[in-house]
């Protein structure tokens, strides 16, 4: 339909046009230019930008957004283009031969090359109103722009007429798809990167061996540290001393502190969002709304990201904090992390729990016979009173024989049943009752969804306070076009408590009950477990976690408020193939407690079970990777990271406008494409976050684990040595020097040639960019010295055993 209104469009104005040489610039704008833009070749106004200023000049059109695609320069209608003449329908020309036609075309030509080269921007076009040249004024096909070819339409009668052409090349599709760029390029895309390290070397990713004492400690450590959370059975001392306050802001994170302290703040206005936790501890809302919900018939939704301790923070309130509220009450916990994915009658799954807490909880068997009369004590008087209530004298036994089928049709009507108990038990003995639907959040959107929906029938029909965990995407996605519409929950804010402090008290209370019980609360009975081995990994990791402030800034990052995340870092430590468990063993047996360095912490987590680096399987992703042959890209994504941080410290939640970073990029040369993908690899990552506008037009931010990435990791020489293997190298003569090695030694060597490649790839003066490879290749040349140094003490403390 685009195309048959702009075909009309063109049509009209080809019609109406008769030549008026007198138009400014302003003027043949307005009437003619404008028109064939957003009438004929569907531009709308938000994806045009005029007037834009660029290096001390202001650029009459830029096409495109995020990504700027194409720039216009305008001239008067009277600026008559001079053409080759040429045969219409030959639509292509050599640039130079436009040039050389005359000195006013030099100068256009000139004018607006200058400007796509300036800004990276791929296509440039000049236009009069009634005549068009289009041509690639920023190249990546090693062409130079000028020996390059345009497309020219001599006349509007000449695009009026061959209007499927000019829609296939200037068109909004038509350049969104790149069309002028496979057209007019020597090449229609860029080449890709040569093969990585990691496609040559046999039996990669493989996998690191582990000891026998080493898989038993990490056994222990998953079964300490993580699993605990999920058991149904874990203790109110484990969460009167594991649970941290949520939204206590990290003094390690790399990111601002507004950046973290508005994570919910773009919704809480529009939402009406209140955090979980008040100046006192936990909001007195929180707990006021916890039965009054089942008055209010409205669901009380938990809303955080993924491992923010939605879990724990629940256990804790429901356990400690609203205990004594809860004196009278039943709890019914459904945790649909243990639930499949597939699961379909939610409904039936709901019925259960209760059915079966009922009876543990409280000793009520909702099926017994003396409860499910006093259920439907009104229906059996009524029946009584019914056309087979005189039976009960003359024939008793047919009598209690249509009673009970009467009382079995309503049993057979499970969810009225429950409901109905429910009501019962609230009425008679003054019960209340909560339903909490826990870590929703892991299964798909959709699925979500329709437990939400579940949820609210329950809030609304039943004598039942609802609580439900969402993840905030999933919350803003249905508040605008979901179910979510619909309804006005009560929302709380379940923000992420320091991560370090977590993990301290996690550490102490596995310590404290492997050192007095051995065993947890949710252990088979009369299991129990004697490691000393594990008791000195947790005083190590302990020591290290309230002293080493590098570690707490490494985990606290990367791991982004995510706090299950954190703590999988740390189990996978402990028993790693990685760390030396007896070298440990053997300090603590001399009596001395084992100092963590945080280059053996760094290489558990990025390798884990594997022997090499491997992207697809490490948490910690390669942010030199390219995707074209060009080596300026392997700095891309590092840019495109510091100036999300940079450009949103002062903006009041941290978003930068995409069409920016995309602006800021192409005028440091990169190709569209190079910047979409590295944007994407951004977001897939977890370095990036967009906000929840329109996909067209929305804005980013950099993640804590962004801010660290591109700040730390990358002066790290463990990183450095890991990501060799998956990056691809575009020097074939450094191509060929970079080979799978193993000791120390060699690998110094190796991160040697690497750094200075990577030197050399750098195309950018000081403060072309908030982001300097120089200044990191700076203090990752000091890590590399320290870790030689390092390397040299260990050696000579070997030769000194040796020679005793």
């Amino acid at each position: 339909m685009e195309y048959e209104r702009g075909k009309a469009e063109i049509g009209k104005l080809a019609g109406e046009y008769f030549g008026e040489p007198d138009l400014n610039e302003a003027t043949t704008r307005l009437r003619l230019i404008d028109r064939l833009l957003m009438d004929c070749l569907a531009w709308s106004p938000e994806l045009i930008n005029c007037e834009q200023h660029q290096s001390g000049d202001y650029l009459d059109y830029v096409l495109g957004a995020p990504e700027r695609l194409a720039v216009v320069e305008a001239k008067r209608e009277g600026r008559h283009f001079v053409l080759p003449a040429s045969d219409v329908n030959q639509r292509t020309v050599a640039l130079s031969t436009i040039i050389e036609q005359s000195e006013s075309n030099k100068a256009a030509v000139t004018q607006v090359l200058g400007y796509s080269l300036m800004g990276g921007i791929p296509v440039a076009a000049l236009c009069n109103g009634h005549q068009l040249v289009i041509f690639l004024g920023s190249r990546q096909d090693g062409v130079p722009p000028l020996d390059g070819k345009a497309i020219v339409f001599h006349s509007i009668a000449d695009m009026a007429e061959n209007f499927s052409e000019l829609w296939d090349a200037f068109s909004r599709p038509a350049l969104n798809a790149g069309n002028v760029k496979r057209k007019l390029s020597r090449r229609s895309r860029m080449a890709p990167p040569p093969e990585r390290l990691s496609s040559r070397t046999h039996g990669y990713p493989g996998f690191r061996a582990r000891s026998e004492l080493e898989t038993d400690v990490r056994i222990l450590a998953e079964l300490f540290l993580l699993d605990i959370v999920q058991e149904e059975e874990v203790s109110d001392e484990f969460l009167r001393q594991c649970y941290c306050t949520s939204g206590a802001l990290s003094q390690y994170a790399l990111v601002s502190k507004e950046i973290l302290r508005t994570r919910y703040s773009a919704a809480t206005e529009r939402a009406r969002i209140e955090s979980v936790k008040s100046k006192k501890g936990t909001s007195t809302r929180l707990t006021g709304d916890l039965l009054a919900s089942a008055i209010t018939r409205r669901p009380l939704i938990l809303l955080g990201d993924v491992g923010v301790g939605k879990t724990i923070f629940l256990k804790h309130f429901l356990r400690v904090d609203a205990v004594e509220l809860l004196d009278n009450a039943a709890v019914f916990y459904v945790d649909f992390l243990k639930q499949s994915s597939l699961l379909r009658d939610v409904q039936e799954l709901l019925i259960s729990t209760m059915e079966t807490e009922l009876e543990e909880q409280l000793g009520i068997d909702i099926n017994e016979a003396g409860f499910v009369r006093a259920v439907y004590n009104r229906e059996i008087n009524r029946f009584r009173r019914g056309i087979d209530g005189p039976l009960e004298q003359s024939d008793p036994q047919r009598y209690a024989a249509l009673e009970r089928e009467m009382l079995q049709s309503h049993l057979a009507r499970r969810l009225e049943h429950v409901q109905r108990s429910l009501e019962h038990l609230r009425g008679t003995r003054g019960l209340q009752f909560v339903l909490v639907l826990d870590n929703i959040d892991h299964h798909e959107a959709e699925f979500q969804e329709r437990v939400f929906v579940i949820g609210q029938a329950f809030a609304e029909t039943w004598p039942l306070s609802v609580f439900m965990s969402l993840r905030p995407d999933t919350f803003y996605a249905s508040k605008k076009h979901g179910s979510i519409t619909a309804y006005q929950p009560r929302i709380f804010a379940v923000e992420p408590p320091r991560t370090d402090l977590v993990i301290v008290k996690r550490l102490k209370f596995a310590l404290q009950q492997l050192e007095t019980t051995g065993r947890i609360e949710s252990f088979p009975r009369g299991l129990t477990i004697d490691s000393g081995n594990l008791s000195v990994y947790l005083r190590v990791l302990i020591e290290a976690f309230e002293r080493n402030d590098r570690l707490k800034e490494l985990v606290d990052n990367l791991s982004a408020g995510n706090i299950r995340k954190a703590l999988d870092f740390v189990s996978t430590f402990v028993g790693s193939g990685y760390v030396s468990t007896a070298r440990i063993l053997e300090v603590h047996r001399q009596g001395s407690l084992y100092t963590l360095p945080i280059h053996e912490f760094m290489r558990s987590i990025l390798y884990g079970e594997y022997e090499y680096y491997d992207p697809r399987r490490s948490p910690v992703p390669n942010i030199l990777d390219i995707t074209t042959n060009d080596g300026r890209e392997h700095f891309l994504l590092p840019i495109i990271l510091a100036a999300c941080q940079a450009r949103g410290e002062s903006e009041p939640e941290g978003y930068v406008e995409e069409s920016a970073i995309f602006k800021h990029t192409q005028e440091l040369g990169y190709a569209v494409e190079q910047i979409e993908a590295q944007i994407e690899r951004g977001l897939e990552k977890g370095l990036l976050q967009a906000s929840s506008g329109n996909d067209d037009f929305r804005s980013l931010r950099v993640t804590a684990s962004g801010g660290y990435m591109h700040k730390r990791m990358l002066t790290f020489f463990t990183y450095f040595d890991a990501i060799v293997i998956d990056t691809p190298i575009v020097d074939p003569a450094v191509r060929q020097k970079i080979t799978v090695v193993a000791s120390i030694q060699d690998r110094l060597e190796r991160g040697e040639v690497f750094r200075n490649y990577l030197d050399r790839q750098w195309p950018f003066d000081a403060g072309a960019t908030t982001f300097s490879w120089p200044e990191a290749s700076e203090a990752l040349r000091h890590d590399m010295d320290y870790a030689a140094d390092r390397a040299e003490r260990a050696r000579a403390r070997m030769r000194g055993r040796a020679s005793a």
